[in-house]
């Protein structure tokens, strides 16, 4: 059985055909000029998805690379930027030869030092207010408002004193007359050397109980019969030692518990976040609570408007809002600012990463200076320590015998103390002086260490981009004397399946004319 061929079917087949082969020249044409393998998804599913995964990890990559080159210009402006303060913090051996006056250091010169002192604690705070672009450098998360602050002698980071926490004292209950005639000699310094050893011993100014053989104990608590329970008794057991600390300001406690609806016992809705702020808040323990767990009605209490509350009222208040200030100041000093440097960065939850899964880019001042004040009342600022000792400085009067420090002419700290006093506390501070300079040089060192961290990592996100970029181009991108070879074969296939057309045409046309 034959097959008739007619003209349209072979008319058919050459359009079919020609269609295709220009459809392999446009495709060749197409891979030539853009040297792409493929120009669309359903052209190469399966290498368009690898493309499109490695190109996101490109860019993810990019970003990284990005955030580690703003983190070390950061870094390294903050090291530069202290370094040169670093080398102006006072040497402990020129401070200690001027509070002994040994080394022929005249008064001129120790005046020159209070100067240079007070300046070198400017140049600091000036340091700790530098900007990168239109961020403060260490403002912690807060980089838009400048961190530091001078109010006159006062010293404030991100409107909180850095002396919060000791600047006010803990409202005490009020003091018996007991020792009134006591107190007044002792102001006047009329009294015996037995009264003062006593006077010294039950007001805890010194915890060695005199000799009752040398000195008898003198009869000014001997009619004290307070009532059990009573803040007298608790007065009677601090003058006796039997208490180390005074009875505090009764309204205290009953602020506090109406704040906070504690009951004794505590009932089953009061959790321990709510008890170490309450211990805390009424002074009973030295131990701040966990930073960042401020119960609600903490933030009321310190909220609370005073206006119209006596004096008693207020100075509580002002003590709950002073430990609070440094709660703040600590939290402030413990700010993170997660950025993805490509280390994995994961979250337990939200504002809560993964340890070593990120870089924390904040810079907190105030953990560079430190804050808050000691035992002794003096504060743990460098900054204020410096002054403090120009304060004292400032003082020298080389015709003053035997200490040289004349009280008219003390700075502000100082204002009250007599001359062995301030001798005293120039070298209580020699040794703070020094630990504020090892916290100061310790964070400065940490961060070249993190600067020089920051550089091998963007040496690291650089070689992946690069090799990421080749896996990319070995998908898609064509081989260009392959594509050329290409596109010429498919250029001789068009032209010839013209050449063929030419002749069926020819012949298609003679036929239907005869």
């Amino acid at each position: 059985m034959g097959f008739r061929i007619t003209t349209n079917m072979m008319m058919n087949t050459y359009r079919y055909n020609l269609q295709n082969s220009t459809l392999k020249l446009s495709n060749a044409r197409d891979m030539m000029l853009t040297q792409r393998q493929f120009n669309s998804y359903a052209d190469d599913p399966a290498a368009a998805t690898q493309e499109f995964r490695l190109r996101r990890d490109y860019y993810t990559t990019y970003s990284q690379r990005n955030n580690t080159k703003n983190a070390y210009s950061k870094y390294n402006t903050a090291w530069n930027n202290l370094a040169e303060v670093k080398k102006k913090l006072i040497n402990e051996t020129t401070i200690q030869s001027a509070i002994r006056g040994d080394n022929g250091t005249t008064g001129e010169a120790r005046r020159a030092l209070a100067t240079t002192l007070r300046e070198t604690s400017e140049s600091l705070i000036y340091a700790m207010n530098q900007k990168l672009g239109d961020q403060f450098i260490f403002a912690g998360n807060d980089g838009l408002n400048v961190p530091f602050e001078w109010k006159g002698e006062d010293l404030y980071y991100r409107g909180i004193n850095v002396k919060a926490g000791g600047l006010v004292d803990k409202p005490l209950a009020t003091e018996p007359n007991w020792l009134d005639t006591a107190k007044t000699g002792a102001e006047n310094g009329t009294l015996s050397d037995g009264d003062q050893a006593w006077y010294d011993y039950y007001t805890h100014a010194t915890n060695v109980k005199p000799d009752a053989t040398k000195y008898p104990e003198p009869n000014w608590l001997d009619n004290a019969t307070p009532a059990p329970g009573s803040t007298d008794e608790a007065w009677l057991k601090y003058y006796k030692h039997e208490a180390a600390d005074p009875p505090v300001e009764p309204k205290l406690k009953e602020i506090l518990d109406q704040a906070s609806g504690r009951t004794d016992p505590p009932g089953a809705d009061w959790t321990k976040t709510d008890e170490a702020w309450y211990q805390y808040l009424s002074g009973a323990s030295g131990e701040s609570p966990e930073a960042g767990t401020r119960p609600d009605w903490v933030v009321e209490l310190t909220k609370t408007d005073t206006t119209k509350l006596d004096d008693t009222q207020k100075a509580c208040y002002s003590f709950f809002k002073d430990k609070d200030n440094y709660m703040y100041l600590k939290e402030m000093g413990d700010e993170k600012l997660y950025i993805d440097l490509g280390m994995g960065l994961a979250e337990n939850s939200p504002n809560n990463a993964v340890n070593g899964s990120y870089f924390n880019s904040a810079l907190c001042g105030i953990a560079f200076t430190g804050f808050g004040v000691d035992e002794d009342g003096d504060p743990k600022n460098l900054a204020l320590i410096m002054r403090e000792f120009a304060d004292i400085f400032q003082a020298w009067d080389e015709s003053m015998d035997p200490q040289g420090y004349n009280p008219a002419l003390a700075g502000e700290s100082a204002k009250g103390l007599t001359s062995a006093e301030m001798e005293q506390k120039a070298f209580r501070l020699l040794d703070k002086l020094k630990a504020s300079q090892e916290n100061f040089t310790e964070k400065w060192v940490e961060l070249d260490a993190k600067s020089v961290f920051l550089t091998s990592n963007q040496e690291r996100l650089e070689t992946l981009m690069i090799d990421t970029n080749t896996e990319i181009l070995d998908i898609f991108q064509v081989d260009l004397a392959e594509a050329i070879t290409t596109l010429s074969w498919q250029q001789y296939c068009y032209n010839a399946a013209l050449k063929i057309g030419n002749q069926l045409l020819s012949q298609s046309l003679i036929d239907y004319m005869g």
